[in-house]
């Protein structure tokens, strides 16, 4: 099939490669798939002409295999508290630790709800797909996409998917689960497990920065069209009165995050505990989505899943999915650990020795920051960046890296032409009780990212 599509966009006249090409600047603004600079001003985000398209097989693989995942990462929490190996692998800043522990200082605090994404090196047409693929890392707090994901398709619907039912008539796909609506159900399954009702819902981001994404506001139109009085935040708007949340001087029943405890400890400074008291007491009342579970969206998460030290925590079937397709990670100090191989090993010589199958990441960076491929730099290169990272013993990851597949996707040239041009691609889940919804990527660097010049790709059921 995927051949089958890029024959049609490369058999198409110059008069309806034309109007694709005008339709996408429109279309893009209709479905607010832009981000914003720092004057406001809107830039399209790029979209792939041909979208992936998923079976209901590979649909469920993914999905029982994240909820799986999830499971793993739940159990992160108690470890934590518990168990001080686990601390050393997966650190907290000393205000997130204390943030933590009041949480859960009366009880062990359930459910530890979190809308997550897990980034992969998944794609759908491989003929290898159910085997040839490494989750990379997991994204818990804010996940880019929630809006984005929906809008991709819309877009698709209305600018390509038309013709190519036109073209193919067995082509049919059809709209993936909405990540906006997943959300809506987890925060309703949330406050029906807490004993709230779920009337009004704050989305809370840092609202001082002009640029990035205006997901959210996608996001609260959304929710209201579905009955639930949502609006957008900064998080110091967040107050405890006589014990009740309010946002704005609106009582709230859960609050939606896109700020991670160190963003706000950056932007509170030295009041950090005064400007964000109304928050601290909603996670202390469980009444923050994501959780406190999602600050452990630490790369060296893979750590607990790929060293044997902590194999009896985690049940068969979980080990038996690390082992297939999670990367050997390890949190970066000089010690003495265990490779992919099981050998025991000096760490940071394994690190300097191996440079050609290995990734330095920062661990708790997003947006593909300070990621650098050992195979893509000289030996000299590799060592000072491995120097640097020394300087911050746990700041760290070392990783197998993982080989992201490339694509050959349409794209209207200069001369308005098509031609095939390879990318790299890669996905993202987010899967909850109620389904699961895919983000895809592509980019002409290995380091997939928005961010970074990359762009997404629709993606539907077929």
């Amino acid at each position: 099939m995927t051949q089958a599509v890029n024959r049609v966009f490369l058999q198409l006249p110059g008069e309806q490669i034309s109007s694709l090409a005008r339709r996408r600047r429109s279309l893009a603004l209709k479905h607010q798939m832009v981000v914003y600079n720092s004057r406001k001003q809107p830039h399209q985000i790029d979209l792939q002409m041909r979208p992936w398209v998923m079976t209901r097989v590979q649909e469920s693989f993914f999905y029982k295999t994240c909820r799986l995942l999830n499971s793993a990462l739940d159990r992160i929490v108690p470890l934590y508290l518990h168990n001080p190996q686990v601390r050393q692998i997966v650190p907290l800043e000393p205000y997130e630790d204390e943030w933590l522990r009041a949480a859960n200082a009366r009880k062990l605090q359930t459910p530890r709800t979190v809308f997550g994404r897990i980034d992969a090196t998944a794609t759908f047409a491989h003929p290898r797909w159910k085997d040839d693929f490494w989750f990379l890392e997991p994204n818990e707090i804010g996940i880019g996409g929630v809006y984005y994901i929906y809008g991709t398709m819309a877009m698709a619907n209305e600018w390509v998917v038309p013709l190519l039912k036109e073209k193919i008539p067995a082509f049919q796909p059809r709209m993936a689960n909405d990540p906006q609506r997943l959300l809506f159900l987890l925060m309703r399954r949330h406050a029906r497990a807490i004993g709230r009702p779920l009337k009004r819902v704050a989305l809370v981001e840092d609202c001082s920065e002009p640029e990035g994404t205006a997901e959210f506001s996608s996001v609260v139109q959304s929710f209201r069209r579905w009955g639930l009085d949502a609006f957008v935040a900064d998080p110091r708007q967040v107050k405890s009165r006589r014990g009740e949340i309010t946002v704005r001087g609106k009582p709230v029943d859960l609050i939606y995050r896109d700020t991670e405890l160190t963003e706000m400890a950056e932007m509170g400074g030295r009041d950090f505990s005064k400007k964000f008291s109304g928050m601290r007491e909603a996670f202390i009342q469980n009444r923050g989505i994501s959780s406190l579970a999602g600050e452990f969206d630490h790369k060296s998460c893979w750590e607990l899943f790929t060293n044997p030290q902590f194999g009896h925590y985690f049940t068969p079937a979980q080990r038996r999915l690390f082992q297939k397709h999670i990367l050997w990670t390890r949190l970066l100090w000089e010690r003495t650990t265990t490779d992919w191989n099981g050998k025991s090993v000096d760490l940071v010589a394994c690190t300097q020795k191996n440079r050609a199958r290995l990734v330095l990441k920062p661990n708790r960076a997003y947006g593909g920051e300070g990621v650098l491929f050992g195979w893509a730099v000289s030996q000299s290169r590799w060592d000072r960046a491995l120097a640097t990272a020394l300087r911050e013993p746990s700041q760290w990851i070392v990783q197998r890296a993982a080989r992201v597949h490339e694509e050959l996707f349409p794209e209207i040239r200069p001369n308005g032409r098509v031609k095939l041009e390879p990318f790299f691609a890669v996905t993202g889940f987010a899967a909850t009780p109620d389904g699961m919804a895919v983000l895809g990527r592509f980019s002409e660097e290995s380091v997939v990212n928005v961010s970074r010049r990359g762009g997404l790709i629709p993606v539907f059921r077929l």
